[in-house]
């Protein structure tokens, strides 16, 4: 009796391991990726002047501008300047004395590797036409390079303001169309 237990036993463990292995085998597979930032400051980030206004997510419409503006690689127009506000007064999580360093995802899908610009994420409308990204001052800013920071002043009365400018950008003969572009940012703070 003692051996039919024992090979029903040993029967059992073969068919779960035989139908745990043929489960294992259909098993769809992927990627789990979980980011974040450790800080000792931490301020609201709100789009100021040239913005919509939005807190995290920041929107800056351009005016629109000719084609003709837009003739070949390289031509710039309608250069918008905007700020984004770091934290607000008496917001005492945002650190007097810190600086906010502003960086971009050098992953954010939008970004030509080749320009630092901003592609258009609409299909069969304005070609040729991507966005750049400046600082206050105008000079383009490289949004495919990790070593592009920008630095706000201390932060004073828990705030700090960002200036930074939006701007057509040719890479080609532009054609006329909707432009819609966004990149990912991060703001630390030393």
């Amino acid at each position: 009796m003692k051996s039919i237990k024992f090979v029903s036993a040993v029967a059992m463990a073969a068919g779960i391991l035989v139908m745990g292995s043929a489960q294992a085998q259909s098993a769809n597979g992927g990627t789990i990726r979980v980011t974040g930032s450790v800080t000792d400051a931490t301020c609201t980030i709100t789009g100021g002047a040239g913005t919509d206004g939005g807190t995290g997510n920041v929107g800056v419409a351009l005016d629109p501008v000719a084609a003709t503006a837009l003739a070949q690689a390289g031509d710039t127009a309608n250069r918008k300047p905007f700020n984004l506000i770091i934290g607000g007064p008496g917001q005492g999580s945002c650190v007097n004395g810190k600086i906010a360093d502003l960086r971009f995802n050098v992953a954010s899908p939008r970004i030509d590797a080749a320009t630092g610009t901003l592609t258009n994420a609409l299909a069969d409308q304005a070609t040729h036409t991507n966005v750049q990204l400046t600082n206050a001052t105008g000079t383009a800013l490289d949004l495919a390079s990790p070593a592009t920071v920008i630095s706000s002043p201390a932060i004073a009365n828990n705030t700090a303001t960002i200036g930074l400018g939006a701007q057509y950008y040719a890479t080609g003969a532009a054609t006329p169309g909707l432009v819609d572009t966004s990149v990912q940012y991060g703001v630390t703070y030393r």
